[in-house]
């Protein structure tokens, strides 16, 4: 049976190669910023899945690019768009406004590419992504040892609706783990397509959580 709480994150690959992967999973992150789709190619990507993230991080675009493009995947059908908590509240109030019109949820993330921050630093962080309007929190961080990985699944405990990775080979163990300690969803690649370090292809990490489920 295909997972719906894996999200295959889908980035450089052609849009016949997106609808294709689509065909074979429950849920998917489009990194929009990372593809060369048309607007009409997006808008059917978007319509052509039940359970897509719409995703465009900072760089390639301006802020008022991106607002454009997340609200055309939202309009097409997208059931998740992911806000980075470092953008301008202004700026995502009208994207969160329209998702809410459109069924759509939001996740508003966090993210670390040089270290997993000590105990006290990530729950004043989560606090502050739940204050945001989020309906899903998730942060990511690099994750340098086992300890730093254990902390990240330390917020379990405390938050729900949360998404908690650890970033690189030591935080692997977050991605396969977090199914089990109440995350909505973990993220995984499409074979060695990463767009994170430390991704778990799609069909390892299946096979690795349902062989801890005894699936």
């Amino acid at each position: 049976m295909v997972r719906s709480d894996i999200c295959v994150s889908i980035a450089n690959t052609s849009f016949q190669e997106i609808l294709d992967i689509l065909q074979e999973v429950g849920m998917a992150e489009i990194r929009i910023d990372l593809l060369d789709l048309m607007p009409n190619q997006l808008e059917m990507v978007f319509s052509s899945h039940k359970n897509l993230v719409a995703t465009c991080r900072q760089g390639r675009y301006d802020d008022a690019q991106r607002a454009s493009i997340l609200a055309r995947a939202i309009e097409a059908g997208a059931a998740w768009v992911d806000l980075e908590i470092e953008t301008p509240p202004e700026w995502r109030k009208p994207l969160i406004d329209l998702a809410r019109s459109k069924r759509c949820k939001v996740i508003i993330s966090w993210h670390c590419f040089g270290k997993t921050p000590d105990e006290k630093e990530l729950f004043d962080i989560v606090d502050s992504l739940y204050t945001a309007d989020a309906d899903v929190v998730k942060i990511a961080c690099l994750s340098n040892s086992i300890a730093d990985s254990s902390r990240i699944l330390g917020l379990y405990s405390k938050y729900r609706r949360l998404v908690a990775l650890g970033m690189g080979d030591a935080g692997k163990i977050t991605r396969i783990a977090a199914l089990s300690l109440g995350a909505p969803f973990t993220f995984a690649s499409v074979s060695s397509n990463l767009t994170a370090p430390g991704q778990i292809d799609y069909l390892e990490l299946e096979r690795l959580v349902n062989q801890i489920e005894g699936v």
